[in-house]
C-alpha cells in the first residue's frame, strides 16, 4: 500500500456512520474539510408532518445559547427535509467514547462535569418549552477531544411519529408516558437522566447518596418524580455535599485519634519490671541429644525457661495431629477469593485491551500479537498471584480459565449488542447486476440503510440524484459517494 491509499483508507474510516434514533451521523469530505451531516431514517423522514416539524425545531434553537446545543441547517430535496448539516466539530456518541475509552468515567470530576452539562442544557430547554426526552448514550454527543457533552435533536418536536420505531433500543431511557401517548413534560427528561446517571455509574457501582435520589428520578408515576430538573439537579449536589462533609468530619477524626494515641505513647512508662522465673519441673533428659543445642539453635548458656519453650515449639511443629481441618479449608477458602477477586481486575484489563472495537476491526496480524501479548500477561498474573495467596498452580489455572472465558464471553455479547456501525448489504439477485460493473460496485460500496416495507415509503433513485446534482456546487463532489455522478472513483 502507497502513501496515497493510506491516505484514501484513513478517508474512509472516518467517514464511518454512527446510528441516532433520528438518522445516521456521518462526515463528508468537501473542499479538503470535514463536514457533519445526519441523514434522517426512511421510516422518520416519511413521516406527514416531519418536514415541518424539522423546521420549527431549527427556528426553535435560534433561540439556545448554550455551548452544549448544537445548531444546524436542513437539506430539502424534492420530497422534502432528508438530512441536516450540522455544525463543524469532531463528535461521537457518549457511548461510543467510553466503549473506546472506558477510563474517562475514572477521570478527576468527570462524571460530575458530565451531569453539570446536561442539567445545564436541559434547564435552559425547558425555559422554552422543549423537551430532549431520550439521554441514551446513543443519543447524546460528545467533543472527542475533551468529552464535552453535546445535543442535537429534541423529542418533544417529533412526538407524532412512532416511539417504538424511533427510540429502537433505546426505550429504557423514555419515559413511560411517552409510549403511552400522554401528555410530555419537565418530569419525563427527569425519569431520562435518571435512567442515563445509573448507566454511567453502571462500571463503578452507583453511590450510595445517590440511590434514593435515583430511585425517585425513574418512578413509573410522574407524578412521584422530582418536579423539575433543578430540583433533582438540588438533590444530587446536595447528597454531594453531605458526602464530602462526612469524609471530611472522618479524616479529621482520624488526625485527632493519631495525635492523642502518639502522646500517651510518648508518655513515659509506669508498669512494674517482671522478671522471667524459671520452670518448676526440669527437662527429662530422654528429650536431649547430642548437639541438641545446635539443632535447635539455642546457645549453651540458655536457662530453662528458653530451653522448654524451643522443645515445646518443635514438638507442636512436628505433631501432625494439630494442624486443624477446618482451619485449613477456611484458609484455603479465603486465598480462593483473594484470588478470583484481584485476579478477574486484572483480567478485565488485559482482556479490554484486545477485545474492543478498534482491536476487532483492525489489521489481522496486530489482533494476532495483541492476543499473544494478552495471553502472557494473563499467564503471569496467575503465577504472581498462586504464589501470593499460596494456592496451588493447578487450582488457580481452573479458576483463572473460569473468570478468563466468562470476561471474553461478555465482551463479545456487549460488542455485538452495542455495534452501531453499518453491515453491507447483500448483493440483490438481479441478472443485470452481473453485467453492470458500476451497478455491483454501488451495491458492494454503499452502506446499507433501514427501509419500510411499505410501498409509499420507498424513494425513486433518481430523487436523491437530482438533489446531488442541484447542491453539487454547495457541497462539492464526495469521491466515496456512490450516487455522484462525477465520482470516478467508483465508476
Amino acid at each position: 500500500m502507497n502513501f496515497e491509499e493510506l491516505l484514501e483508507t484513513r478517508d474512509v474510516r472516518k467517514t464511518t456512520k454512527v446510528r441516532l434514533p433520528y438518522g445516521y451521523f456521518y462526515k463528508r469530505l468537501i473542499d479538503g474539510k470535514y463536514s457533519n451531516f445526519v441523514e434522517f431514517h426512511d421510516e422518520v423522514a416519511d413521516a406527514i408532518t416531519f418536514s415541518s416539524s424539522v423546521k420549527a425545531e431549527h427556528k426553535a434553537l435560534d433561540d439556545i445559547h448554550q455551548k452544549q446545543q448544537l445548531h444546524y441547517t436542513p437539506n430539502e430535496g424534492d420530497d422534502g427535509i432528508y438530512a441536516i448539516a450540522v455544525e463543524v466539530g469532531n463528535y461521537i456518541t457518549i457511548g461510543q467514547m467510553l466503549n473506546e475509552n472506558p477510563s474517562m468515567v475514572a477521570q478527576n470530576n468527570y462524571i460530575n462535569s458530565v451531569l453539570r452539562d446536561l442539567f445545564d442544557v436541559t434547564a435552559e430547554l425547558h425555559a422554552h418549552d422543549i423537551f430532549h426526552l431520550c439521554y441514551a448514550p446513543s443519543n447524546i454527543l460528545v467533543r472527542k477531544n475533551d468529552g464535552s457533552v453535546r445535543l442535537l435533536c429534541h423529542g418533544s418536536f417529533y412526538t407524532h411519529i412512532d416511539p417504538e420505531t424511533l427510540y429502537e433500543g433505546a426505550e429504557s431511557f423514555v419515559a413511560p408516558e411517552v409510549f403511552n401517548g400522554q401528555p410530555v413534560d419537565a418530569r419525563s427528561d427527569v425519569f431520562s437522566l435518571g435512567r442515563f446517571i445509573e448507566w454511567i455509574y453502571q462500571s463503578s457501582g452507583l453511590p450510595f447518596e445517590l440511590r434514593n435520589i435515583v430511585k425517585k428520578a425513574v418512578a413509573e408515576n410522574p407524578e412521584d418524580r422530582y418536579p423539575s430538573i433543578e430540583a433533582l439537579r438540588k438533590a444530587v449536589n446536595t447528597a454531594r455535599k453531605i458526602r464530602r462533609t462526612g469524609i471530611i468530619g472522618a479524616s479529621a477524626l482520624a488526625i485527632a485519634l493519631c495525635v492523642v494515641g502518639l502522646f500517651f505513647y510518648m508518655l513515659p512508662s509506669t508498669e512494674p519490671i517482671e522478671f522471667v522465673k524459671p520452670v518448676d519441673e526440669p527437662i527429662p533428659d530422654d528429650l536431649f541429644e547430642d548437639n541438641m543445642d545446635e539443632y535447635l539453635g539455642i546457645g549453651a548458656d540458655a536457662d530453662s525457661a528458653t530451653i522448654a519453650a524451643v522443645i515445646a515449639s518443635q514438638k507442636s511443629g512436628l505433631d501432625s495431629i494439630s494442624v486443624d481441618e477446618r482451619k485449613m479449608r477456611t484458609y484455603n477458602a479465603k486465598a480462593e477469593a483473594i484470588f478470583r477477586k484481584q485476579f478477574t481486575k486484572a483480567a478485565e484489563v488485559i482482556i479490554s485491551r484486545v477485545y474492543n472495537t478498534e482491536s476487532m476491526n483492525g489489521e489481522q496480524t496486530v489482533f494476532a500479537s495483541k492476543t499473544k501479548q494478552m495471553t502472557e500477561d494473563l499467564a503471569k498474573k496467575q503465577e504472581e498471584l498462586s504464589k501470593m495467596t499460596n494456592l496451588s498452580f493447578d487450582r488457580t489455572q481452573a479458576i483463572a480459565s473460569e473468570i478468563i472465558e466468562n470476561i471474553t464471553r461478555k465482551k463479545m455479547e456487549a460488542m455485538d449488542k452495542d455495534y452501531i456501525g453499518l453491515k453491507p448489504r447483500k448483493e440483490e439477485k438481479n441478472p443485470a447486476s452481473q453485467t453492470d460493473n458500476s451497478s455491483s460496485s454501488y451495491d458492494v460500496t454503499r452502506p446499507a440503510t433501514s427501509t419500510t416495507p411499505s410501498s409509499t415509503s420507498s424513494k425513486p433513485a433518481s430523487s436523491k440524484q437530482s438533489i446531488y446534482d442541484k447542491n453539487r456546487d454547495k457541497y462539492g463532489i464526495d469521491p466515496y459517494d456512490p450516487v455522484d455522478p462525477d465520482n470516478h472513483k467508483i465508476k
